[in-house]
């Protein structure tokens, strides 16, 4: 086995909660739950305190963590609809 080249930089890898496919974290969209008020809000800029939750920027994605309530189920609180408009209304613009 080769060994790793020392400039090169760690890339964290995260999971969909919806389709399970690990991916690098840059790549996929953040949900945090604030530790103190275990509200939900969208991160896109992926600097939010708290625990985390993963998605794909794919609308199937999207429908999938609604019918199955991953997002609520991972963050262990309600998620709010209006949390996942908002993060696949901005998905849509980024594109």
């Amino acid at each position: 086995m080769p060994a790793p080249k020392k400039n090169a930089r760690h890339e964290p890898i995260r999971r969909c909660v919806a389709c399970r496919r690990a991916a690098p974290k840059h790549t996929l969209l953040r949900f945090a739950r604030d530790p103190h008020t275990r509200q939900v809000q969208f991160d896109p800029a992926q600097r939010l305190p708290g625990r985390g939750a993963y998605l794909c920027p794919n609308p199937d994605c999207f429908h999938i963590a609604r019918k199955r309530k991953s997002l609520a189920r991972v963050l262990k609180t309600p998620v709010d609809e209006a949390i996942l408009d908002a993060a696949e209304a901005w998905m849509r613009s980024m594109q």
